[in-house]
């Protein structure tokens, strides 16, 4: 009897410690899905080597050099001196990028304050590049106009900065705009010149403090061009100057403004943080869509 009761003690004793190692397991593996793989606006997954483009990217099409382009997370952002543009990329290797990109005219333009309004009739663009190393992608384009052409990019290496919502505090300006940026990242804007009534506000957040990209939502009113609601993104530049990129519908928005004065700028955000409420917001916060 003593033999038979030791083995059933030693098979209970088995049972259990198999069921805690499968459990383990199983809690390992779940964990690991909690950090899905990034997608880009059309909620394809994004490729290894399309993520190492994150960044901001200078060059041009046919050997100019007026291409001011944003990768972030599959996605692009691009101003020229005539248009702009929207899109995807993607990577069928490690040195091959395609992009498949979507142009618009300058629906609204004023290069004194620095404010581009792109929208209208598109123009498809279909890219394929090599990267020729780290920071530097050749290419050539065809268009469905029938166009064709070169395309040279070099990385600014801006995008590994650090970023802070401290460190965007103060009075931001172009000629006649002007936006006041709190600690807290909330921000307001108007437009001071002749017969202008545009203002704008919204919120600016942290996506990682490790790069220079931040997220913004933003809501434009009596303006010449994009009123509305809007999500996109922005970034000190390496002229220490604040780049705004955003997108509401078909529609794209650029805006630049100089820094604040040394000795002066806007005045931090004072207001007690409700229970629970911090300062700044957690790093790695995602991007709010309207």
């Amino acid at each position: 009897m003593s033999l038979v009761h030791s083995f059933r003690n030693y098979l209970k004793t088995f049972i259990i410690l198999s069921f805690l190692a499968l459990t383990t397991a199983c809690i390992g593996e779940d964990k690991d899905d909690d950090q899905p793989a990034p997608t880009n606006s059309d909620g394809d997954v994004v490729d290894n080597t399309a993520l190492t483009l994150n960044g901001f990217w200078n060059g041009g099409f046919e050997q100019a050099e007026t291409l001011r382009m944003l990768i972030f997370n599959g996605d692009v952002y691009a101003l020229d001196e005539d248009k702009a543009f929207f899109g995807t990329v993607e990577s069928p290797s490690e040195e091959e990028v395609d992009f498949t990109l979507t142009s618009y005219p300058f629906s609204y333009e004023d290069a004194a304050n620095f404010e581009f309004v792109a929208d209208g009739v598109a123009t498809i663009y279909t890219i394929n590049g090599l990267l020729a190393t780290n920071t530097s992608l050749v290419g050539d384009f065809e268009t469905d106009a029938s166009e064709f052409g070169a395309l040279i990019l070099a990385n600014d290496g801006i995008y590994s900065t650090n970023s802070s919502l401290t460190s965007l505090i103060g009075k931001w300006t172009t000629t006649d705009l002007e936006m006041n940026i709190t600690s807290r990242g909330r921000f307001h804007g108007v437009n001071n010149g002749t017969d202008k009534d545009c203002s704008f506000e919204g919120q600016i957040d942290l996506i990682n403090s490790a790069n220079a990209l931040l997220a913004i939502t933003l809501n434009r009113r009596n303006c010449d061009d994009f009123n509305g609601d809007s999500t996109g993104f922005v970034a000190i530049n390496v002229d220490g100057e604040l780049e705004l990129y955003s997108k509401m519908g078909s529609a794209l928005l650029f805006m630049k403004f100089t820094a604040p004065a040394a000795s002066g700028g806007a005045t931090p955000d004072t207001e007690t943080p409700t229970e629970g409420e911090t300062e700044e917001p957690v790093v790695e916060a995602p991007v709010t869509e309207e």
